[in-house]
């Protein structure tokens, strides 16, 4: 997959990041569990203390800070309790937009 591609598989997902107010979120599916079904995660918009739009994403109860998010890859972190720092890079172009029921 050349970089173009990726870019224009991730346009979806950056689109719907994007457009997300404060205390909105969409669902994505990422990845897949030992049965081979997709991990849904939810990216969540909220006000950081500064007033500007930050966003996380979830799993359930686990959670991460977005950090920044690219043309294709969102980056992310977290920390344990002993202040460890846990990052991880979420690629766009793999990841699929749930639809929300109305």
């Amino acid at each position: 997959m050349t970089y173009q591609d990726k870019i224009n598989q991730s346009k979806n997902v950056l689109e719907a990041i994007y457009g997300l107010e404060q205390d909105q979120s969409i669902k994505v599916a990422y990845g897949t569990d030992r049965d081979g079904k997709p991990n849904h995660y939810s990216i969540k918009a909220y006000s950081s203390y500064k007033g500007e739009l930050s966003y996380s994403i979830w799993n359930g109860i686990n959670g991460m800070n977005i950090d920044s998010i690219g043309k294709t890859t969102m980056k992310a972190y977290t920390y344990d309790m002993m202040s460890q720092r846990t990052t991880y890079t979420f690629p766009l172009y793999s990841m699929d937009v749930i639809p929300q029921d109305k």
